[in-house]
């Protein structure tokens, strides 16, 4: 009997123990349940599931296809733009998808290496709440995701320059034919596409501008996407063309902002364009052509394209020099019975567009009655200053040997009508005139003249005047009279002083008195125009009649010398026939250093 009883005490002890075993293991999976789903939870709301970007699509802008075609076919070449772009108005019509990729690898090949794109252009459908919007997401093309720059986007949301509104990119064509050039030819370049509606003024693209102007990096590259004259024939189109034209050149904002879609499809995008000019940028139109020749439809509805490239201003200078200017004696006499502007309108035309026009003037203007013993002597009336007034002069030599022709007296006088004419005599009675500076093109320059065949001038002197001038501008030019007359060749003291002027800083050397043109001669970093012959004068023969005009640029680094060759008849200069042109330049060439032959038949010598 204790045997069962014993036998039942173990079989309850048992089931007690697997009960308590199997609580056990229902408790610890519980637990283990609990603590998985804990530590999943907490790693959900540390590390929450990644959301896919949105990518904006142009697929749906019409004849994509095209662009994407054009751009496959690209291979980026030197471009054929001289001058380093940072700007252009590009069109964005994909039925010029070659002429646009042509265009596109151009700039490429002209712009500096972007670090972003901005692109401007028109909200063709209106869309959107705001004047001008903007997005921070990425683009899908053919060629790869092109992403925008969300820390410029974000400067110019902060700016309230613009509002961020991605849904109205999809499929703008004005953003979306510009970006299968971009990512072929800018590869991983981010961009910033910008707006705007039709009605954006011009103090919205004042805020836009601002705020690129503090956002962008130095190498931003600005594309303003515009498209122009809507719905016309290529006739009519073409008229309304000058008329946009006209407006840029003369920047009336105000006009720009009334022009309609049969001018252009975006006065803002324009207004933007004209305002990130003035970031220091020269525009240059570089093509201009209407749908209609492109089709072979003129007549029918069309639209123009026109394309421009901006690149930094780059400051330029010219200075125009002529030979001996002599009014009095037969010019005198000639011109009581012609009129200036008869006299002189063709060499008006050679001096025009010139920021200084210097030359020697022969012939004291004054009304002064004292008897002069000299055989040559030259007097000219006051009123001839109207001569040097009609064909530009800003500067001319007045330290010569026909200076004391009247006495001091009359050569002060005609210090006092020159001044009172607006031209500026440079030099003095005795060869001690003071540096007459001019600035012009953020250019210094000082002008210095001599005369060798009344007065000394050694070299020690020349050097102890020029050189400290080296610090006070940035252009020195130093005219003589010298030298020995009816001469094709310097002399040696000609030489020497020139030599030793340049050596002293001096840039240019203009020489007169000879009545005959002299050579040219390169030396170190200078010019030296040995002669320039006569410019207006009454002397007769092949030799004094025969006048070159010397046009001198400074344009950055870039100095330049072109020669215009010209021919005094009744008294007047004229342009030259193409056989004296030539004859003049071979003549010169053989008066000067072998090494500038070339040069010198060219019209053109760059030092």
């Amino acid at each position: 009997m204790l045997h069962g009883l014993d036998f039942l005490a173990d079989k309850k002890k048992k089931q007690k123990f697997f009960l308590g075993f199997l609580i056990a293991i229902l408790s610890v999976s519980v637990v283990s349940l609990f603590l998985v789903s804990w530590l999943t939870d907490r790693e959900n709301e540390e590390t929450p599931a990644p959301v896919l970007p949105k990518l904006i699509s142009i697929s749906g802008v019409p004849d994509i296809e095209s662009v994407y075609s054009a751009a496959a076919r690209l291979e980026l070449s030197v471009s054929s733009f001289e001058g380093l772009v940072k700007a252009a108005v590009m069109p964005h019509h994909t039925l010029i998808a070659n002429q646009l990729a042509q265009k596109w690898n151009d700039l490429a090949g002209a712009a500096t290496h972007p670090s972003v794109i901005v692109i401007i252009g028109a909200a063709h459908n209106n869309q959107g709440d705001a004047l001008v919007q903007t997005t921070s997401e990425d683009y899908e093309t053919d060629f790869g995701t092109i992403e925008t720059d969300d820390d410029v986007v974000s400067k110019i949301v902060s700016d309230k320059a613009a509002v961020e509104d991605t849904d109205s990119f999809t499929n703008e064509h004005s953003i979306g034919t510009q970006l299968p050039f971009i990512a072929k030819l800018f590869p991983g370049v981010p961009i910033v596409p910008i707006i705007a509606k039709s009605n954006a003024s011009e103090s919205d693209a004042r805020v836009l501008i601002d705020s690129l102007k503090q956002n962008l990096p130095e190498n931003a590259l600005v594309i303003f996407s515009l498209d122009f004259s809507h719905g016309l024939s290529t006739e009519e189109a073409f008229k309304k063309d000058a008329a946009v034209l006209s407006l840029l050149d003369s920047k009336d904002f105000q006009k720009i902002s009334l022009l309609n879609e049969t001018f252009l499809d975006s006065p803002f995008t324009l207004q933007s364009y004209l305002l990130w000019l003035e970031n220091g940028l020269d525009s240059e139109l570089v093509w201009h052509e209407h749908s209609g020749n492109i089709t072979g439809n003129k007549n029918e509805p069309g639209t123009s394209y026109l394309i421009f490239f901006a690149k930094p201003h780059v400051s330029s200078l010219t200075i125009t020099a002529v030979g001996d200017v002599m009014l009095s004696r037969a010019v005198g006499s000639k011109l009581k019975t012609v009129s200036v502007e008869t006299a002189f309108s063709s060499a008006r035309d050679v001096l025009d567009d010139s920021d200084l026009v210097f030359g020697n003037l022969e012939s004291v203007l004054s009304t002064s009655m004292v008897e002069s013993s000299k055989e040559i002597r030259f007097k000219a009336d006051p009123a001839r200053i109207d001569v040097l007034q009609y064909l530009g002069f800003t500067q001319v030599s007045v330290t010569n040997n026909h200076i004391g022709d009247y006495g001091r007296a009359a050569w002060d006088e005609s210090i006092v009508y020159l001044n009172a004419g607006g031209v500026i005599p440079v030099g003095g009675y005795g060869n001690d005139g003071a540096p007459v500076f001019v600035e012009v093109e953020n250019k210094r320059v000082v002008f210095l003249a001599f005369d060798t065949t009344i007065w000394k001038m050694d070299t020690a002197t020349l050097g102890e005047i020029i050189s400290p001038l080296n610090s006070q501008a940035d252009i020195i030019i130093v005219s003589f009279h010298w030298g020995s007359e009816y001469q094709h060749l310097p002399n040696n003291q000609q030489i020497e002083l020139a030599h030793s002027a340049i050596e002293a800083g001096a840039d240019v050397i203009i020489g007169h008195h000879p009545h005959f043109l002299e050579g040219i001669e390169k030396y170190k970093d200078g010019l030296i125009l040995y002669s320039l012959g006569n410019f207006i004068f009454d002397q007769f023969g092949e030799p004094e009649n025969e006048s070159v005009v010397a046009r001198i640029s400074w344009s950055g680094e870039e100095k330049s010398l072109e020669l215009i060759p010209m021919r005094i008849e009744n008294y007047f200069p004229r342009p030259v026939t193409e056989v004296e042109k030539t004859a003049t330049l071979d003549s010169l060439a053989s008066w000067s250093d072998v090494s500038l032959s070339e040069e010198i038949r060219s019209e053109r010598i760059d030092w």
